[in-house]
């Protein structure tokens, strides 16, 4: 078992430095040292004596010297733990000498599982936990077997299987208890890598989205509520000052939306089926709130929100640990909106783009029927495509996309329109967000990607903001079935693990409490008790029942050799020999002299030295001999 007991220990090592490293937040260069747990734990499994006391000595200072520079030259002490962590469990897998060094190892693992769960939130660490704990009682168990000399093949399957479940069950216990609130344990210096999004900034540049709708990454997923057949337009940031290349967000200061309890309300206007959707946004480098059409309503108990003169609705911070909050919209393609100079801004060179909007919209008399001219002409005139071309010298991207290229993507239709609309005098500007998604039939959810980007219209007509999207339709690739199924699991995780909140906690509470509701209804006549009436008759089934399982389950502390050594111990003493924790056997056996018994309290104490204190475990029919023994020895 020793050589087994090693192996585990090597793993655990082992799981505790991947575990780090998978997060993806820990410095490649800092982490090389766990590569020494190779050599390291190879040495231990092939029995060769550990590393000088001076080596383990000065590296470990070493160690600790470049944790004080790296946290004094980042400020992230949290990081530089993590790297601290990994290079001492490479030091310690050459001085595992004694039983408890193996316990600084197991002890070292645990704090970097805990370390790596606040750095990540994959479905991979969910099930390297699980693996862990498992490995993690078992190592405990055999430390324990070691100690106490139990041989060289102790029976593992019973002791291991039931800790571990009773681990896993009070883990998912405290999991449940512990309360819910916006404080992290990482503080202040430390944010877990971010999604890098486009165009939900106050600035972006056109062909910004190029890379971006080639990019498979999952932003957000999304649960509705009464959304019935709606288009997915999952509106984010507006932006209203063009300079040819470049889109800015020129609303200025952002106001903070009063909110209570966790709710707040952003706008009473839109007409249209309320949908409700509960976001799950995974962690942008972008402060913006996302949600279909017109944004009512927003709940949410980790954040407060703010909103800007163009209706753009932000998180007042933004989150390393990614946001999960219900939105409450006006699914509908037009709301009120208010006029501003700013939406009819054209940059200079704009000559050519303007006699274009006039030339097509010649025969529409409404603003209107101008967008929708507009809309229909760059649709059926222009070719969608990911690749292109540079503008020449001395051209606007517009304009070589209208007049020369005629090939462009969602930002460049987006642009070209509010362009046009806005030299025709119609107020208009470029809405960036996500189009789409994916259904995801296995969850009931709806799965949007960082492919999923797109730009479309919003025109002010006749008082209200109409969207517009002159992009092109693409035909969409159907997600394949495993693909569906892995994201579906991703979801559960994010939806019950890490986004459980204090209304989950509550509603779990609400399922344990229904029992204990009673009724309060009384006969004629008679007082009415309430939940009085109950407690009798309750606490004379726990009573029971805690009789029953005391009977039932049988709890040993000792094993079978030492705790029927125990009972002889006692018996000794009802016969009048005085048993001290000191007495030796030599000592009984003396006493027993006494009695009848004395050959089968010599035989007794035999079979107690030999297999308590020997390498050879009991057999069964050496079992029915030692209670044969131990009885006999009762009756006489």
């Amino acid at each position: 078992m020793p050589t087994l007991y090693n192996l585990v220990t090597a793993v655990l090592a082992v799981m505790g430095c991947f575990s780090l490293l998978m997060t993806g937040e820990v410095g490649l260069l800092l982490s090389m040292s766990g590569l020494a747990l190779l050599p390291g734990y190879y040495r231990l499994l092939k029995g060769r004596p550990s590393a000088p006391g001076w080596a383990i000595g000065l590296l470990s200072v070493l160690t600790l010297a470049v944790f004080s520079l790296e946290s004094a030259a980042t400020g992230d002490v949290f990081i530089a733990v993590a790297h601290l962590t990994i290079a001492f469990q490479a030091i310690k897998s050459f001085d595992l000498k004694e039983p408890w060094d193996h316990l600084q190892v197991y002890f070292m693992s645990l704090l970097q599982l805990i370390i790596a769960s606040e750095l990540t939130y994959s479905l991979l660490f969910g099930a390297v936990f699980v693996v862990f704990m498992l490995l993690f009682v078992t190592a405990m168990v055999m430390s324990h077997f070691l100690k106490e000399d139990y041989g060289a093949r102790p029976d593992l399957k019973k002791p291991v299987l039931t800790i571990s479940l009773l681990t896993l069950t009070f883990t998912m216990v405290i999991f449940v208890a512990v309360p819910r609130t916006p404080l992290r344990f990482v503080g202040r210096g430390h944010e877990r890598g971010e999604i890098k999004t486009t165009g939900f900034s106050n600035q972006v540049d056109i062909g910004s989205f190029g890379d971006v709708k080639n990019d498979p990454t999952v932003v957000m997923r999304i649960e509705m509520k009464g959304r019935g057949n709606v288009p997915y337009y999952w509106r984010g940031l507006s932006l209203d000052y063009f300079d040819g290349t470049t889109w800015r967000n020129s609303a200025g200061a952002r106001r903070i939306v009063p909110g209570k309890d966790n709710r707040y309300t952003v706008s009473e206007n839109g007409k249209g089926p309320d949908v409700q959707q509960r976001v799950f946004l995974e962690p942008l480098d972008s402060h913006v709130i996302f949600g279909l059409s017109r944004i009512k309503s927003i709940e949410g108990d980790t954040f407060r929100v703010r909103e800007d003169r163009s209706g753009n609705i932000f998180f007042s911070r933004k989150s390393s640990r990614g946001a999960e909050y219900t939105v409450s919209s006006a699914v509908t393609g037009s709301y009120p909106g208010t006029f501003s100079s700013r939406y009819l801004q054209l940059p200079s060179g704009m000559a050519r783009v303007a006699d274009l909007a006039k030339r097509i919209t010649s025969g529409a008399k409404t603003d209107r029927e101008r967008a929708v001219v507009i809309e229909e002409y760059l649709k059926r005139n222009y070719k969608y495509s990911l690749s292109t071309p540079k503008a020449p010298p001395g051209i606007s991207p517009i304009e070589n996309f209208l007049f020369s290229s005629k090939e462009g993507y969602c930002e460049h239709y987006a642009t070209s329109m509010v362009v046009m609309l806005r030299s025709l005098g119609v107020a208009a500007r470029i809405v960036n967000g996500f189009h789409g998604g994916e259904r995801n039939k296995y969850g009931g959810y709806v799965i949007v990607r960082q492919s999923d980007a797109h730009s479309w219209v919003e025109a002010l007509i006749d008082g209200m903001w109409t969207r517009f999207d002159p992009t092109p339709s693409v035909p969409e690739a159907r997600p394949a079935v495993l693909s569906l199924l892995l994201d579906s699991l991703r979801m559960t995780w994010a939806r019950y693990v890490i986004g459980f909140t204090f209304a989950d906690q509550m509603s779990i509470l609400r399922i344990f409490r229904r029992p204990f509701v009673f009724p309060t209804r009384h006969l004629p006549g008679l007082p009415e008790f309430g939940p009085s009436l109950y407690i009798v008759p309750i606490s004379v089934l726990l009573v029971f029942a805690i009789f029953y399982l005391r009977r039932l389950v049988h709890y040993r502390r000792y094993d079978f050799v030492s705790a029927k050594f125990i009972a002889f111990r006692k018996i000794l003493g009802k016969r009048g020999i005085k048993i001290t924790p000191s007495t030796t056997a030599g000592e009984m056996r003396r006493e027993a002299r006494r009695f009848d018994c004395g050959a089968q309290v010599e035989r007794f104490l035999e079979m107690y030295e030999l297999h308590r204190f020997g390498t050879r475990l009991m057999s069964a029919a050496e079992r029915k001999k030692y209670l044969s023994l131990l009885r006999e020895i009762k009756k006489s």
